[in-house]
Order: structure tokens, then sequence, then C-alpha cells
């Protein structure tokens, strides 16, 4: 496994943690009070999104250096000029700000872990639900509880993690894969369930199944757009520098 997806499997494990932890809370509080086990959970939960942001700009500086590789490669001709250009390269990566909070993988990893946390039925999810901002999140899609459980989804692939380019809706359980993704996983086996965490639906997935969703898509539309203006504000800070 490459290093990118040992990140990607740590984040998903961080927010499967924050998951289990609400449900121990709920069950100790109980026996326990209430309020001091919400507090916790809500301090364990924010050093898991202090984690996420390592790792994320780990992750951010790795691709870097990857594509500085690449590009050395490809502009040299011995090893002399290989291991000057890799240099150069590497310099210019070290002195380049990575902001994470502008990241929309690290938003919506924030967003699922904070969720997850959350108290059910909560003033201040209900707050929330009342004046529709997390209904009109950029990163995040919320969904009716009757046609999804309330599940937050993310913008992301569930298998390639990456950015979806072509959405479609699982119509038995509601959930969101980008077609790229689950059309080669489905086309010679018929044993892919829905690979969301907690999903109820054991039905396996069935290409009838996949419609296409256009509010997703104008959401990945958007979203793709505000990368492209995160990362060309970063370069025009990087050339300030």
């Amino acid at each position: 496994m490459e290093f990118n997806q040992h990140v990607n499997a740590v984040l998903d494990t961080l927010v499967d943690n924050t998951k289990f932890f609400r449900e121990l809370a709920d069950v100790m509080s109980e026996f326990r009070n209430g309020g001091e086990m919400q507090k916790l959970l809500e301090e364990s939960a924010q050093k898991r999104v202090e984690q996420a942001e390592n790792l994320i700009k780990m992750k951010s500086k790795h691709q870097s250096l990857d594509q500085a590789m690449q590009q050395a490669k490809s502009e040299s001709s011995t090893i002399e000029e290989f291991e000057r250009n890799w240099k150069e390269r590497c310099e210019a990566v070290d002195k380049k700000r990575i902001n994470v909070g502008n990241m929309a993988e690290f938003k919506n990893f924030k967003r699922a872990v904070q969720a997850a946390a959350a108290s059910y039925g909560s003033a201040e999810d209900t707050g929330h639900a009342a004046n529709g901002t997390a209904a009109h999140d950029d990163d995040l899609i919320i969904e009716g509880i009757e046609e999804t459980g309330g599940e937050i989804f993310s913008l992301y692939d569930p298998w390639s993690k990456a950015l979806m380019k072509n959405p479609v809706r699982n119509t038995v359980c509601g959930h969101i894969y980008d077609r790229d993704s689950v059309m080669p996983l489905i086309k010679n086996n018929i044993g892919i369930r829905c690979p969301v965490l907690g999903c109820a639906n054991r039905s396996y997935i069935h290409p009838a199944h996949l419609i296409e969703d256009a509010k997703v898509r104008a959401k990945v539309l958007q979203q793709m757009a505000e990368e492209a203006e995160v990362d060309a504000t970063s370069e025009e800070d990087e050339d300030d520098d």
C-alpha cells in the first residue's frame, strides 16, 4: 500500500473511532454524568482533527515531492542534472506553505468527526437543521432522514478517495459513488456491497441501482472550481516568497 493510501486508511479509522466512542458515550451516559461524557468525547474528537491536519499536510507534501521527482526526471539527461534539479525542486516544496484548513479533504474530515461526536438531538444540531447551515455546506451533502438516515456524505469516492467526477446514487440505500470506481468493480463481480460505513443495505450493487445525480455533480463542479482557486492562491503565495 502506497503512502497516501496509508494516510487515507488512518483518516477513515479516526472517523470510525469517533463513531465508536459516540456510541460508548451514549451507553455510559446512562450511568454517569452525560455532560461530562460529552465533553470528553468532544475533546478527543478535537485531537483527532489535529492529527488529521498533520496527516493531510504530510500527504500533500508527499504528493508535491512525487510531482517534483517526476519533473526532475523528465528534465534531466544525466545523474548530475537530476541531482541538481531534484535539490532545487525539493527546496521549493519545503518553502511552499500548505494551508490545510482550506483543503476540501480536511474540511470533510473535520465535519465528519464533528457530526460523529455530536450529541443526538442536541440544541446545536437542531439549530443547524433549522437554519439550513449544514444543508447548504459547500463540501458535504446532508440528505434527509427519510432517504438516507441523515448520513453526511463526502464528495470523495469511498473507493478511490478522490473527488468524484461522475457521481451516481445507489437507489437502494441512497449512498453516492463515482461511476468510474464502482462500474469496473461490479462489472464482473456480483458480490460488491455498499462500502459506506454503517450502511444497512445488504443487497449487492447492481448497475440498475445506479442513477446519475445532477445535484451532487453540480456540487462536485463547484468544489473543483474552489480547489483550483485555492491552488492558484497557493502558487501566488509561493511566487511572492
